[in-house]
Parts: structure tokens; sequence; C-alpha cells
């Protein structure tokens, strides 16, 4: 109850300056909630166009998987063409067709490095 009768025996003017520093602590208050409501829309952007981002990352993993899926599949096929024609060539066949690659590796590596 003490505190009741200290709160109406104040001066109107004490409850002026009380009504005002509310009102100051409440304009100080929305100030901080739009500085911090700019701050969460920056966050939201920066969250969005790092999400594009990886979205767009996402496409180009996907294309490179599908290329080295298909260049897998190429190899696979050129390797046991290979197989096969070393088995069909005997020895000096073999000999022969690692003495070309040989030259044609170093042809394409003059072509490619000193040209």
């Amino acid at each position: 109850m003490d505190v009741y009768y200290q709160r109406r025996s104040q001066s109107p003017a004490s409850l002026g300056s009380a009504v005002d520093e509310r009102t100051e602590i409440t304009q100080q208050q929305d100030e901080e909630l739009d500085e911090l409501s700019e701050s969460v829309q920056r966050i939201g952007g920066v969250g969005l166009t790092i999400h594009e981002e990886l979205s767009g990352q996402e496409r180009i993993l996907n294309d490179l998987s599908l290329e080295m899926e298909t260049t897998s599949n190429r190899l696979d096929f050129v390797q046991k063409r290979v197989a096969m024609v070393m088995k069909k060539a005997g020895i000096k066949g073999q000999i022969m067709l690692i003495v070309f690659l040989v030259v044609l590796f170093i042809i394409l590596f003059v072509l490619v490095f000193l040209t």
C-alpha cells in the first residue's frame, strides 16, 4: 500500500516526466526494432543470394556428373575394343600398336605444348 500511496501523492509534473520518460523509452525501442528489422531483411537477402548460388552450383555439378558418366561409358567401350584388337593382333601387332601410340603421343605433345 505504501507504493500506491507514493504514486498518488506524486505531483502532476512528476507524472508528466514519467510519461515523457516512458514515451522516450518506447521511441528508442521502436528505433531499435526498426534497425533489427532492417538487419533481418539484409540477412534474408543474403540467404536468398546464397540459395540461388547453391542452386546454380547444383545444376553445374549435375551436368558435370552426366558428362563424367557419358565419358566413362565411352572409355569403357574404347578399352574393350583395344583389348579385342590386342588379342587379335598377336605380339607383333601389339608392339607395332605401342610404337604407333608412343609416336602419336610425342606428336600431340609437340603440337600442344611447343606451338
